[in-house]
């Protein structure tokens, strides 16, 4: 258990928690400095630490999966209110726009911290055995350093998984209850700022941002298998506390040249029966050019055909491809199957890529079609009555290591796996193989 100042030498504490302090009010990359006409800072937030009746006003909900996932009890959150967010960690508690740190001079891991009366604090870390460290302050406190990600196990079994972004910040990218209960936290594509918070069902929060901090927090949910969203505002802007149906799209950037300019309802629809067809009972599909929402910041939204700069079309990594997860957010695993009725298959998953094909005289709307399942990890054949069981998602995601995913192509012809060269030109739209349309 983690005990506040125990062991921690005088001096050092308070040079380090006036450090932190400075660090969390003056200096926050979440809350940039704007100024007045005489020249002071005009965001409250940046001269004013988090406070203990703060920290209780914002409480994580991990039991009723049809509320929302954060539970926000004004309609209008006081500006600076990220310096507030904290989760449990251990007996203390952790601010999760803070990243972890690395003192060099002392070897040892900071990871910034409030105590229960809303105190600063700062847990560290130091070396224990190989790459495992321990908490000064508390022995069965322990991180494992694996060089791009630490994780921190506490007393309790909880793990908190912080993984380095490109400005060489480690910053939380998942938490794990002993439990189970699950928390992915996805970041910009810079990594600079935190974009929201998902869990394991698919509930998320996302941060709003405009020029002087964050402007507004969305969440999403499902309540008796419908969708919802609601706004909450930040500082005194117009608020907003409608709650309308989630609509995919609302999650989903385009970018400016993209070639498709909505996910529709029939986009959804079809996703969701590629999933069904493919993966087990919380598999979620991209099939339409587009990820799933619950991956927003870290992967790209949009993965369809693009125009060029010379106004060339190009094809997209998802144009007539298509991702299978096992899990809204994209971390979790799942069984993975094929249609019955192949007639012919390769032996054993390729050494590179670990794709396995199947030759089919009829699949869905189209006839002579080869199907082709990157990255399947324990590769078996076991009949499911419609489906086949070969084996279950094995390909880490390309923007976290966090996620597990199974790259799907269809091919017109008995092509066997074809060269890189010729796969575009031999592409049949997973869209168009089991819809009505061809």
């Amino acid at each position: 258990m983690l005990r506040p100042f125990a062991l921690i030498p005088f001096a050092f504490r308070i040079c380090t928690v006036l450090a932190l302090v400075v660090k969390l009010t003056a200096a926050a990359p979440t809350i940039p400095t704007t100024a007045s006409d005489n020249g002071k800072p005009n965001n409250p937030a940046i001269a004013k630490p988090a406070t203990l009746p703060d920290m209780l006003s914002y409480q994580w909900n991990l039991a009723d999966k049809e509320m929302p996932l954060l539970g926000l009890q004004d309609e209008r959150l006081k500006l600076g209110f990220d310096h507030a967010l904290t989760y449990r960690f251990d007996q203390l508690r952790f601010p999760i726009f803070q990243a972890l740190a690395y003192d060099e001079e002392r070897g040892h891991f900071v990871l910034p911290a409030f105590t229960t009366d809303g105190a600063s604090h700062v847990v560290e870390f130091q070396l224990a055995e190989g790459k495992t460290y321990s908490a000064i302050e508390a022995a069965d406190v322990r991180l494992v350093d694996n060089d791009s990600t630490k994780t921190i196990r506490t007393s309790d079994g909880a793990r908190y998984v912080f993984v380095r972004y490109p400005d060489g910040e480690f910053r939380c990218a998942m938490i794990r209850e002993s439990s189970g209960a699950t928390l992915n936290f996805l970041y910009t594509a810079n990594g600079l700022m935190l974009h929201g918070v998902v869990d394991a069902t698919g509930r998320s929060v996302t941060f709003n941002y405009g020029r002087e901090g964050i402007k507004s927090v969305t969440q999403t949910w499902m309540t008796n298998l419908e969708g919802f969203t609601k706004t909450w505002t930040v500082g005194e802007a117009p608020n907003d506390s409608e709650i309308k149906y989630a609509h995919t799209l609302n999650l989903k950037a385009l970018p400016a040249n993209a070639t498709v300019r909505d996910y529709t309802a029939d986009m959804a629809a079809c996703d969701k029966l590629l999933a069904s067809i493919f993966g087990g009972p919380n598999a979620v599909a991209g099939g339409n050019g587009f990820e799933p929402a619950g991956l927003a910041a870290s992967y790209p939204l949009y993965r369809g055909d693009v125009y060029g700069d010379d106004g060339i079309q190009r094809r997209g990594h998802l144009s007539f491809a298509m991702h299978l997860y096992g899990s809204p957010d994209g971390t979790g695993d799942s069984p993975l199957y094929v249609p019955a009725g192949f007639v012919s298959h390769s032996p054993q998953p390729s050494p590179t890529d670990a794709v396995v094909t199947f030759y089919y005289p009829k699949l869905g709307n189209f006839t002579d079609v080869t199907l082709a399942v990157f990255h399947v990890n324990d590769f078996q054949i076991s009949d499911e009555g419609d489906r086949v069981r070969i084996g279950n998602l094995g390909g880490p995601g390309g923007s976290s290591p966090l996620y597990r995913h199974s790259h799907i192509e269809f091919y017109r012809g008995n092509t066997g796996l074809p060269p890189l060269a010729t796969r575009a030109s031999l592409r049949i739209d997973p869209a168009k193989v089991f819809s009505s349309a061809k």
